[in-house]
């Protein structure tokens, strides 16, 4: 075991894990193909990865689902500096501490993948800090206000170092440099000519490869590679990350036996550019994976992002007798809270759910949407309605209107939930039909698509995020069915 001092004030130190643990992802012993599973020179991994967007220490849930998942099978896990401010590595990092102690998984079974370029949270304490010192990291992308971005050597260095102490590991599987084209948005926004903003890009990559080679013969990091909402996108785009280059200045820097190993993009059925943009000599993304033996990571397979609707949740299950008896109980519990608060004297300060509900309820499109709109608006008016019942009617009358709104809060989301599958019942239909008319048929639209999407990476990674136990459960039938076979020619709306 490692064991470190962080000297100075440090804005990450609860963070960070007593000591550092030995190991890395090792090669499996056995070539067996095993359903669920796939390998990548000669490690076996999950086809469906842990996602650690939107985990955090505060909810126990986010730790349930991750040692779930665990339990279930995935025994790839992706996270980043900025997810949670830090706090999802430092979960992440105290779930394996655990699961190793219990012997649940190993160290040379985990694969474990994080990503370092934002600036955001701590991070911007930390360079505020640096620039007051008048030591400022060199070559930051001021994007806006609250996100900075910045891949110099100088940064990844000290990112990689907080990375491995909030994880508790000594070894890194693979170190992503996260969305670096935040520069050409910035140079494009600013005018800056395409030619001379894509030289620059590429020299800035150039130098952050040069780091990383080196840290990973100090056995730092096995592997490193690029997460790039970018690569997908065709190459006559300003913002384009062109693989090819990225390959040609990999070799450059650390010759035929680089480190450059692991590819993230986003992919989903409205997102299908990873297979459709053949941006390099006739090759799209997969091919050049395959080619030059990478390893292909797929984010976002449900938040797809469609012309003209903006995101789109790819989640919907066939409504039973249940959910519809649930809509009936949902308007009897908005009429009871009618009858609650008919007698309380108007006031702009308070109102009732049901009236939110009617006014906002129809432009509510996700479950998150609710919950945000929930926690910064309808919660602080509906504790003011609380307040006006307590005074006028007295506690026991405050009581029972929280009572009431505790009940009909989850019927509101089931509701938000069920309109929003509504819409995709004819995509999940028809993608039923085309792909899984034999054999398996997945019950739900998201475990279709990440099934649907494991199918077309082959020897690739679908990484979903799985803050809920819910989340993990849908993905289970991956480790006991076959894929189906599709042909890339099949998928997708062909618009990205």
């Amino acid at each position: 075991m490692e064991h470190y001092n962080m000297p100075g004030s440090d804005p990450f130190r609860s963070l960070y894990q007593e000591e550092l643990r030995e190991g890395r992802k090792e090669k499996s012993l056995s070539s067996e193909e095993k359903t669920g599973y796939f390998y990548f020179r000669g490690m076996q991994l999950s086809r469906v990865g842990f996602g650690g967007y939107r985990i955090g220490l505060q909810d126990p849930e986010h730790r349930e689902a991750l040692e779930f998942s665990l339990r279930s099978g995935v025994n790839l896990i992706d996270v980043s500096s900025n997810y949670g401010d830090g706090e999802a590595e430092s979960l992440v990092g105290q779930v394996l501490r655990k699961s190793f102690a219990k012997r649940i998984t190993s160290r040379k079974e985990i694969f474990l993948v994080t990503k370092v370029g934002y600036i955001q949270g701590k991070n911007l304490q930390l360079v505020e800090s640096r620039n007051q010192d008048k030591t400022p990291f060199p070559e930051i992308t001021y994007y806006q206000s609250g996100c900075y971005h910045c891949i110099s050597p100088e940064f990844l260095e000290d990112q990689l170092e907080r990375s491995r102490r909030r994880l508790g590991l000594s070894v890194i599987d693979a170190f992503l440099l996260h969305n670096p084209e935040y520069f050409l948005m910035h140079s494009e926004k600013k005018g800056i000519p395409r030619a001379e903003a894509r030289a620059e890009y590429y020299r800035r990559i150039r130098e952050a490869f040069i780091f990383l080679e080196k840290v990973k013969k100090e056995g730092k990091i096995q592997y490193y590679g690029i997460s790039s909402n970018t690569f997908p996108v065709p190459e006559e785009e300003y913002t384009h990350s062109s693989l090819s280059k990225i390959l040609q200045i990999a070799e450059e820097v650390g010759g035929k036996e680089h480190g450059f190993a692991v590819v993230q993009f986003p992919g989903n059925w409205y997102e299908d550019g990873f297979i459709r943009n053949q941006n390099s000599n006739g090759k799209n993304l997969l091919d050049l994976c395959e080619l030059h033996d990478l390893l292909p990571l797929t984010n976002r397979p449900l938040n797809s992002f469609r012309a003209g609707e903006g995101m789109v949740r790819l989640s919907y299950s066939s409504l039973n007798a249940q959910e519809v008896e649930n809509s009936s109980k949902l308007l009897q519990i908005l009429e009871l809270e009618s009858s609650l608060t008919e007698e309380l004297e108007p006031n702009p300060k308070w109102s009732t759910l049901s009236s939110l509900w009617n006014e906002y309820g129809e432009k509510i499109r996700t479950e998150d949407q609710f919950q945000v709109l929930l926690e910064k608006s309808w919660i602080p008016i509906l504790r003011q309605t609380v307040s006006e019942l307590s005074a006028e009617q007295g506690k026991e009358a405050a009581e029972e209107y929280i009572r009431v709104l505790n009940t009909a809060l989850p019927y509101l989301e089931e509701r938000i939930r069920i309109r929003s599958s509504e819409k995709l019942a004819s995509l999940y239909k028809d993608l039923i039909t085309r792909f899984h008319s034999t054999g398996y048929e997945p019950t739900s639209l998201s475990s279709l698509m990440v099934m649907d999407l494991a199918s077309l990476l082959k020897n690739g990674t679908v990484l979903l995020g799985m803050r809920k136990r819910k989340y993990v459960r849908d993905i289970l039938p991956i480790w006991k069915q076959p894929l189906p076979t599709i042909h890339p020619n099949h998928w997708g709306e062909h618009g990205v």
